[in-house]
């Protein structure tokens, strides 16, 4: 049953048609120094164990900056990214502090970072889940950032900009999603799809199937769990009631990984349930999953993927934590701390393949003599011969 409003004909008939491969560079970066920046808020003891556990196991030595003052984000029409942004900056990487759904209500929390839009990652194996999810979660539930939407008419909704719309629905594209929902208030469907009709046809109309719905439209497909997509873009203001209905259909009521894009520098954080800041307690899924993302996004593509998968792995061994709990007869819940123990030691019975993560890109998970990245960049010191290599 098709709950929504194509934007197209086109947009109709590209939903039948297999998915174009958006192939990323083949680089992958070797560098002395694996950079992290710290926000003033220190990790609490768990995550900082979490963090240097796992990237011992991985053979990573990173060093740890100062997370630079984020620049106030102005909240003007004609608001846009200086040239200088556009730069790579050392990420910023404080899965420990986060946001609920609700700090993005009524405008946005006072406080939120810099950016043009947040995504967070539901991502799960299929084992130990619920027939509606039997084979695995793979989606991202992004949304404008508040400052960035304003009134364009008295009584109406407030809009995103055109170009951070784009943005949100080329993020999508770059991890080859093919099913995109927008969920919005009824009075703010034409506009979005006026946006969506004027931009470039390669962006929304080739390999990606786009579904403009209202609220009441998405609530059903929601709560069943069952409407088939990976990706989202919920308006702020409604981000919070998928964000919930999401959580409850898949059973991952933990923290997710959460990526704030767009801004002077990439920021991972996460979003959980609760009221505008979060400060969840260590969950290893969204620590691990946060790290794979900020290795991926940093070059560091090979041992991205590897974590990922000896999460997989792991998960699906059996083994589950808190945030992610399951009634599955054969399911084993441990401690967070001890889940991460074990990926370190390398406690994984499954020997299934492993679903490739759509976030870390297209690329099939690296095994053994497989190969990554066509060109290999090298960062080196002049005072120093050795290099970091991602395994």
């Amino acid at each position: 049953m098709n709950h929504g409003t194509p934007l197209s004909e086109g947009l109709s008939q590209a939903a039948s048609q297999p998915m174009q491969a958006f192939a990323r560079p083949g680089l992958a970066l070797v560098s002395a120094s694996f950079q992290l920046a710290m926000p003033d808020q220190p990790a609490p003891d768990p995550w900082r164990d979490g963090i240097d556990n796992l990237l011992g196991w991985l053979g990573i030595t990173a060093e740890f900056v100062p997370a630079a003052v984020p620049r106030r984000l102005p909240r003007v029409a004609d608001w846009a990214l200086p040239a200088a942004n556009t730069a790579r900056r050392v990420p910023v990487f404080a899965p420990w502090t986060g946001w609920s759904p609700t700090a993005f209500q009524h405008g946005g929390l006072a406080g939120l970072p810099v950016a043009q839009f947040a995504a967070s990652y539901l991502a799960d194996q299929g084992r130990g889940l619920g027939a509606a999810q039997a084979t695995g979660i793979d989606l991202v539930l992004m949304s404008p950032h508040p400052a960035l939407c304003a009134i364009e008419e008295a009584g109406g909704a407030p809009m995103p900009r055109a170009d951070v719309m784009k943005a949100m629905i080329r993020a999508a594209r770059e991890e080859g999603r093919e099913k995109l929902a927008i969920i919005l208030h009824a009075r703010q469907r034409n506009a979005i799809a006026r946006q969506l009709m004027a931009a470039d046809r390669g962006l929304t109309r080739e390999g990606l199937a786009i579904e403009l719905l209202t609220i009441e439209e998405a609530l059903r497909p929601l709560k069943a769990g069952a409407a088939g997509w990976d990706a989202i873009i919920a308006m702020p203001d409604l981000r919070s009631i998928v964000f919930t209905l999401l959580a409850e259909a898949s059973g991952v009521r933990g923290p997710w990984p959460m990526l704030w894009q767009g801004g002077d520098a990439l920021l991972v954080a996460c979003e959980a349930a609760g009221e505008g800041a979060v400060r969840p307690a260590l969950d290893a899924p969204a620590l691990i999953q946060s790290l794979a993302l900020v290795l991926h996004h940093s070059g560091a593509i090979r041992a991205a993927m590897r974590l990922h998968e000896a999460w997989a792995r792991l998960r699906d061994s059996g083994l589950t934590t808190p945030g992610r709990g399951s009634d599955a007869p054969y399911v084993n819940e441990i401690r967070d701390v001890d889940f991460i123990a074990m990926l370190c030691h390398g406690q994984c019975a499954s020997k299934r393949p492993v679903k490739p993560w759509r976030a870390l890109g297209n690329a099939e998970t690296p095994n053994a003599g497989s190969h990554i990245g066509v060109l290999r960049v090298v960062a080196s010191n002049s005072d120093s011969s050795a290099h970091w290599k991602g395994r």
